[in-house]
């Protein structure tokens, strides 16, 4: 039986290519990417790149961390 880890893909998709699938805007993957400290090409997995976009776009506008 294979473990979920075996399920995994081999190598995560980039952020861009993350973006491009979930119809995240430039200005919003700009903003993402600042935020998270993500340099251009960065690999994650889907759900923590999504996360970081939900955060970024109801997060404050001050910089702050509320």
């Amino acid at each position: 039986m294979a473990s979920e880890k075996d399920k995994e893909p081999l190598e995560l998709p980039t952020v861009e290519e993350l973006a491009a699938r979930h119809g995240v805007e430039a200005w919003a993957l700009a903003g993402v990417r600042v935020r998270e400290r993500w340099p251009i090409g960065f690999r994650v997995k889907e759900e923590v790149f999504l996360k970081a976009v939900e955060r970024f776009l109801k997060g404050p506008t001050d910089g702050g961390s509320r």
